[in-house]
Parts: structure tokens; sequence; C-alpha cells
């Protein structure tokens, strides 16, 4: 399983690139038409209320070269200021036309003060 740890500042939004890959020496690119993603933000697994839904569908994420794998995650600050600091939980789903799940990535979200906010 991958794990993605990512830290913002809520000066500013969060823009930026991933590409999913194989293991492989060298990575082959896996194909990502026709997926749509999600990642919702919690403070602890166990939390029922997410604080946060990114998504394909609201624009939050994007595939920009889906058959090289390249999507982007895109956080405004206007929402990183709405969130308290610290860390949260997170994790990447991508959903098949057909339905079918897989886990991209977890790992957590770490919000800091950013001094310009």
């Amino acid at each position: 399983m991958t794990i993605v740890n990512i830290t913002v500042e809520n000066d500013a939004d969060f823009f930026q690139h991933f590409q999913y890959v194989t293991v492989d020496d060298p990575p082959i690119p896996i194909n990502l038409t026709g997926i749509s993603m999600e990642m919702k933000l919690r403070r602890h697994v166990e939390d029922e209320a997410a604080y946060l839904r990114l998504s394909t569908e609201g624009g939050a994420i994007g595939v920009v070269e889906p058959q090289f794998g390249q999507f982007f995650v895109y956080i405004a600050q206007a929402v990183l200021m709405q969130l308290s600091l610290g860390d949260y939980v997170h994790s990447l789903i991508a959903t098949a036309a057909d339905g079918r799940k897989t886990k991209i990535w977890s790992g957590t979200l770490t919000v800091n003060a950013g001094p310009t906010r």
C-alpha cells in the first residue's frame, strides 16, 4: 500500500500533480481512462463525519493525462482556512466505470498555519 503524507499551509492553495504507476522498475503508468476519484479527510479513521471531500466530480481532483496515469489534487486556500490546524487521515479511492473500487493511497494531511493568511 502506498502511503502519501501531505503538508499544507493555510495561506495558499494546494495544487499538486501525481502519477499512478506500477512498482516495476522502470514504473509503468496505470491508465485512468473512465476513472472517478474521491478523497476524504477525517481526524481519525473511526470518525463518522469527514471534514473534507475532494473528488473528480467536484473538480478538486482532475485526471489530466489518463493514459499516463496523471492527475492532480487541488485544495483552495479558502477551504484550508476552514480546517482546524493539525493532522487528518485520508485515502484516495478510484472507482472504475463498472463500480470496482481501488485504493490508490492512504496517509496523513497536515494543515499548518501560514504566515500570510
